[in-house]
């Protein structure tokens, strides 16, 4: 493999000396007249040399040639180094799509032997997967040779539409690296690995035979550098925790083994060994989908803000604000769903889908009609989201749980019970301590947790700090404030704490609170001290 890398940038070296880049052919390393012929159109990420992925894709080139395949690959150039700018939307994309079909008569320079049809395939890493995902849906209509299939590397499709992972019209590998901090953390990766098992426990095929079509996986131990050694990309996480070289295996063995498996010549252990790969994606992210369970409920409303019934986070913050003792908390039930007969008015929703509808709820309580003991409180919430770009999908951890409560003394003063704190006896910082032990506590014994506790930048939680004039819409307005400081990144929950006599909302406690997905996307990648700024 060294001496076919050193010809090649050898025949190069021109393109290095050029700020621009043009298109460019890796001939198979050792043609076999007898083996099958497959192409690939490789569309660079922004900013990137285009040579900087000739060590990768000739490494793809060897992992399928194992299967008799010679696999020829064009990897695109742009004078701006940003295939975007000749495809800013999918209607706008003609200029793209003419560069990729004149760039296709390279193939004859390397007696390219398949079909320009049905044996010509799209792959792209970071910014050029979006540049794939836009020329798939602008123009596979009229090309069908977009269809044959794609992946990409540290990129995605669609989050949401005919272009999501459950109705893409073409075969797709989207490849991530766990310690990626840019656009394709495992953060916002998860969306899709979620929409994956979503869309898995509908079909009657295996986790095998799905990921012939559709494959979403995250590599352990690379970033997203790795796919483009030499470069090193901006939030990365410099170095990854694996060598070059074995980065260039994980990444050639897992994109040429789904290959393989889309062109039919995969062995029994490869299909295995894909699916051992998505298996250990999900075993990744498994405690980071728990920590998106406390958010709000059900899973199905992740990351669009609504379809939610209650918030755990805010359940469980209500009885840490009032830190009643084992006895007295066991009198209090909190109401979920809306409108509950039992309070005098019908904004009572334990979850509201909208900041304006949480603006107008009510925290309220009653004690139920048939156990006069028994305290019900309604405490409301709303989770809000990261933006989603051009439906790219956003980081899923919210980045702010409002919860709505009562104080502990406006509780205790209905179980009639003695209290000794004007508002609460514990404020919205206990509660984004617990969370954050709560996190903490998922990953425990993990490699993300080690990697945390050694070197990883912790969190800090300020005094809680007050909404403007105690007012109910300026504390909707304001945000739980993350900031990262040369020590830490600190958090401090905006807050509204009334007592019983207050002429504004009387014996009410509103926090802002700290998500723990939100701590995991931090501990996962941001926190790392090696994080290129």
């Amino acid at each position: 493999m060294l001496k076919r890398l050193a010809a090649v940038i050898f025949l190069l070296l021109p393109l290095l000396s050029q700020a621009d880049d043009s298109n460019f052919l890796l001939a198979p390393p050792n043609p076999n007249p007898d083996y099958e012929d497959k192409a690939i159109v490789f569309f660079p990420g922004g900013n990137v040399p285009n040579t900087n992925y000739t060590t990768p894709l000739v490494s793809l080139q060897e992992e399928v040639a194992a299967s008799k395949i010679n696999l020829h690959v064009i990897v695109l150039g742009f004078k701006t180094r940003k295939c975007i700018q000749v495809c800013p939307t999918s209607s706008t994309c003609f200029l793209l799509h003419n560069q990729v079909q004149s760039s296709l008569d390279l193939l004859e320079t390397s007696g390219f032997t398949g079909s320009l049809e049905t044996d010509v395939f799209l792959g792209g890493h970071s910014l050029g997967g979006t540049c794939v995902n836009q020329l798939v849906q602008g123009y596979s209509s009229s090309t069908p040779q977009y269809l044959n299939g794609l992946f990409m590397w540290g990129s995605y499709i669609d989050a949401s539409g005919e272009y999501s992972l459950p109705d893409y019209p073409a075969p797709f590998a989207l490849v991530g690296a766990e310690l990626d901090g840019g656009l394709a953390r495992p953060g916002k990766m998860a969306s899709w690995v979620d929409q994956f098992n979503d869309f898995k426990s509908g079909q009657k095929l295996n986790v095998e035979d799905l990921q012939t079509k559709k494959a979403v996986v995250i590599i352990p131990g690379i970033d997203h550098s790795d796919f483009c050694p030499g470069f090193e990309v901006p939030g990365d996480i410099i170095p990854s925790s694996v060598t070059s070289a074995e980065a260039m295996k994980r990444i050639s063995k897992v994109t040429g083994t789904w290959l393989k498996k889309l062109w039919g010549v995969s062995t029994r252990l490869e299909s295995i060994f894909l699916r051992e790969v998505y298996e250990e994606t999900e075993k990744f992210l498994r405690p980071y989908f728990a920590a998106l369970d406390m958010e709000v409920q059900y899973h199905a409303m992740h990351y669009t803000g609504t379809g939610g019934t209650y918030s755990p986070i805010c359940e469980k913050a209500q009885m840490i604000l009032a830190n009643l003792s084992l006895e007295d908390e066991a009198r209090v039930s909190i109401s979920r769903g809306c409108d509950n007969e039992n309070f005098d008015e019908t904004r009572s929703c334990a979850y509201l889908n909208s900041t304006d509808d949480l603006e107008h709820s009510r925290s309220q309580y009653s004690f139920e009609p048939d156990n006069s003991d028994n305290l019900l409180v309604n405490v409301s919430a709303h989770a809000d989201y990261y933006r989603n770009f051009k439906n790219t999908g956003s980081i899923t951890a919210a980045s702010e749980v409002a919860c709505k409560m009562l104080t502990g003394a406006r509780i205790a003063e209905q179980l009639q019970i003695e209290y000794d704190a004007e508002t609460s006896r514990k404020t919205c910082k206990d509660v984004n301590q617990y969370l954050y032990d709560q996190a903490l506590q998922l990953i425990e014994g993990t490699e993300t947790y080690n990697r945390y506790m050694e070197s990883g930048k912790k969190l800090c939680f300020k005094d809680d700090f007050d909404a403007y004039f105690s007012a109910g819409p300026a504390w909707i307005k304001e945000s739980l404030e993350i900031k990262e400081d040369d020590d830490c990144l600190s958090v401090a929950s905006v807050k509204i704490d009334t007592a019983l006599d207050s002429k504004l909302f009387p014996g009410v406690h509103y926090c802002k609170l700290l998500s723990p997905a939100r701590v995991l996307d931090w501990i996962m990648t941001d926190s790392n001290a090696n994080k290129l700024k």
